[in-house]
């Protein structure tokens, strides 16, 4: 038992050197950097996470015709979420309603680059959703509370945790983050979204740390609303019109 163990902690230590000297690289390739470290987060989360979830970089919009900055990691979900539209780049436009996380990728983590991220994180948040009731197990239920986006800062180096802690009640959007070669931290909140604690990882174990807080999170979250398509039809289509049931 010992040995499996060990066997279990060292391919996830093996996870970790993969994906920080795949990102070191990139990183000293000014002119592409950008657009490959998103690849290299995107690979990452697609490795471990279930396929009830979708991972991609783009724009998330809403019902209204509101649009997010540019994102460069969206997980969303997989299984309801209808996809309106895809560029030959690879970026999605994705429903407000479908998105579970939110990620920016930065060279490293300090003061600007959490305002930065904090502002593309409220881009998304921002937004219009609609929840809608659902028919399960041939009963009708209705409409659930709308979950909360995880927004989060992904980098290879960061400034020093206590640095870190400072500013994040500043930007109360951002929930965690991993800095590879420093750490990972998770932001706890209380009911109006106030930092009250925050908690940082080893530079040991960031990936697997980050791993595990991104699994735990999304867990609680289980499944996101069902969005009211009726909505969108309402918006876009003139000759069109979705009945709607009474309430």
């Amino acid at each position: 038992m010992t040995e499996r163990k060990m066997s279990i902690k060292s391919m996830f230590k093996t996870k970790q050197a993969v994906l920080e000297s795949k990102l070191s690289i990139l990183l000293d390739h000014p002119v592409t950097k950008g657009e490959h470290c998103e690849g290299a987060w995107i690979d990452f989360f697609r490795s471990f996470l279930p396929n009830k979830y979708a991972v991609d970089k783009g724009f998330v919009f809403d019902s209204q015709g509101n649009v997010s900055d540019q994102i460069d990691i969206i997980i969303y979900d997989a299984l309801y979420a209808p996809l309106i539209f895809g560029t030959e780049a690879g970026e999605k436009f994705i429903t407000a309603e479908s998105v579970y996380a939110v990620f920016d990728s930065k060279p490293s983590i300090d003061k600007g680059t959490l305002e930065y991220t904090n502002l593309k994180v409220a881009s998304v948040v921002d937004l219009v959703r609609s929840s809608r009731g659902m028919i399960i197990g041939g009963k009708a239920v209705p409409p659930r509370e709308l979950t909360h986006i995880i927004g989060g800062i992904l980098a290879i180096d960061s400034v020093e945790p206590e640095t870190i802690e400072k500013h994040l009640p500043n930007n109360s959007y951002i929930d965690i983050g991993c800095a590879i070669k420093k750490a990972s931290f998770i932001c706890y909140k209380d009911e109006d979204g106030n930092v009250r604690e925050v908690k940082f990882s080893s530079s040991e174990e960031s990936i697997l740390a980050f791993f595990y807080i991104v699994l735990d999170l999304l867990y609680q979250l289980g499944t996101v609303a069902g969005l009211d398509i009726r909505d969108y039809a309402d918006a876009t289509v003139e000759s069109v019109k979705l009945i709607r049931e009474e309430r």
